[in-house]
């Protein structure tokens, strides 16, 4: 069964394990992870923004986390996902959707644009099609 929750404070743990299994995969497009890093930007992102995970029976199987930001040609704001996750045997729509779902809300709910980038090469557009985002050069936009 799967869960799309925002982790418990003592859970960050769990997501910071899953985000260095996500830098080990694209190691080859990625530079080493700072370990002390991310803690600090997980711990920023769960004060003042916006953290998701999934789980199946009860274990971490993904993660999506963006922050607020602006434009750096004007004051308004949108929100930039940070990190995008799960792990290889879990990938599949329904939880890309699910972790998508989540982060639409949040938006929604804060007045904000949703910026995903596509980074990995991996990303298939028919999913975010699916989900109603628009395509904006390398950038998938979600109003």
């Amino acid at each position: 069964m799967y869960q799309f929750k925002r982790p418990r404070y003592n859970e960050l743990a769990e997501t910071l394990k899953l985000l260095i299994a996500f830098r080990e995969e694209f190691s080859s497009i990625y530079p080493e992870a700072d370990i002390a890093k991310v803690a600090i930007t997980m711990e920023e992102h769960f004060n003042d923004g916006f953290i998701c995970n999934a789980y199946f029976n009860n274990k971490i199987i993904g993660s999506v986390g963006a922050m607020p930001s602006e434009w750096w040609f004007s004051n308004d704001k949108f929100l930039a996902e940070t990190w995008f996750y799960v792990l290889p045997k879990h990938r599949n729509f329904k939880v890309a959707r699910g972790l998508l779902k989540k982060t639409k809300e949040y938006s929604k709910n804060k007045k904000l644009t949703l910026q995903l980038p596509v980074s990995s090469g991996s990303d298939s557009p028919a999913l975010y099609e699916r989900l109603g985002f628009k395509h904006m050069g390398n950038i998938w936009r979600y109003e």
